[in-house]
């Protein structure tokens, strides 16, 4: 899973996003490209705090001058782990903006 992930989490990748506006009643199509790279510092995959192999957590590190659709693009990328031909859940860790302290940096 995490080798298939590697690809959908590079700060390369293009999503494409389809707009449907209708200004007058007529509706307009548009395909908007966004790169990771443009929303995100670094999407990471780091070894659970568990020390489970068989889990991995998914950090995504936000750039400051990230639009909105950030969030969009996250959802987009833990939505594709769930319809990943393998089988896999996901549990949402945190939704701040500090990475989880791994068990190594916790122990005085």
């Amino acid at each position: 899973m995490q080798q298939w992930l590697s690809s959908r989490i590079d700060l390369d990748r293009i999503e494409t996003d389809t707009v449907r506006t209708a200004p007058n009643g007529v509706e307009q199509v548009q395909a908007v490209q966004h790169r990771l790279g443009d929303y995100f510092a670094a999407i990471r995959i780091l070894p659970d705090l568990a020390a489970n192999p068989a889990t991995f957590r998914l950090v995504f590190h936000r750039r400051p001058d990230a639009g909105r659709f950030w969030k969009d693009l996250m959802v987009n990328i833990v939505q594709d782990i769930e319809k990943a031909p393998r089988i896999a859940s996901v549990e949402l860790d945190s939704k701040g903006d500090m990475e989880p302290i791994s068990p190594a940096k916790t122990s005085p």
